[in-house]
């Protein structure tokens, strides 16, 4: 017999419902939880190369001595030296400049091609598809790009990444032949071959059978036509 609830007695209670386990993240949304790339693309600053810093003009020493007679003459030397010794500095600091962002350039161009080559080797895909489509992922995916500014500060991480996309790209960018098809294919090209050699056996039944004038004969037609 069910138990019976007097006025002013409380409520039964709920059972509490059961906690729900969040599915386990996969492919690069497991990198970029395994590694914190969030917290990493929203802080993260990517570094290019620093101008070098501009030299600051420097004060011509000057002689006091205004009643010496080679005095202007001096003080001309001077100031043309301190000009010709300015120029250089600038040109120099220009050279340097430019030669720090060559460096950069082809540093940064060699890591997309060892990129390339590992999304190429295990996606299947051209190498010219795979440097697209990593430009387009970095463009799309900030987490992503986060990865490859801070590749060589986080190299796990984005060895990581980099097998992923790679599968992602395997699945998204891979040609999958329809089974039908290839089975057309493949009856097609037995067929040939039993055509090819149905043929040569015919030809050579054919001169088999024939008496000797008659191999004669058509020894001189296929002459003639020759």
């Amino acid at each position: 017999m069910a138990e019976a609830i007097t006025p002013g007695s409380p409520a039964p209670q709920a059972a509490p419902a059961a906690p729900t386990t969040p599915a386990e993240p996969s492919g690069l949304e497991k990198v970029y939880s395994d590694f914190n790339i969030e917290e990493t693309a929203s802080t993260f600053q990517p570094q290019s190369p620093q101008p070098a810093p501009q030299p600051q003009p420097q004060q011509t020493p000057t002689k006091f001595d205004p009643f010496d007679p080679n005095f202007p003459a001096h003080m001309e030397r001077i100031s043309r030296a301190a000009s010709d010794a300015q120029s250089a500095l600038q040109a120099t600091t220009g050279k340097l400049t430019a030669l720090e962002r060559h460096l950069h350039q082809r540093a940064v161009e060699a890591d997309i091609k060892s990129a390339v080559g590992i999304i190429t080797e295990k996606a299947g895909i051209e190498a010219e598809i795979a440097e697209v489509a990593l430009e387009a992922k970095a463009r799309q995916d900030p987490r992503f790009l986060a990865v490859w500014n801070n590749r060589h500060k986080n190299q796990k991480a984005y060895t990581a990444a980099l097998q992923a996309v790679a599968s992602e790209f395997q699945q998204k960018y891979t040609v999958r032949q329809d089974p039908q098809l290839a089975e057309n294919q493949r009856a097609v090209k037995v067929s040939q071959q039993q055509m090819a050699t149905t043929q040569k056996v015919s030809e050579a039944d054919k001169w088999a059978n024939m008496t000797y004038a008659e191999r004669r004969a058509e020894a001189e037609r296929i002459k003639r036509m020759g």
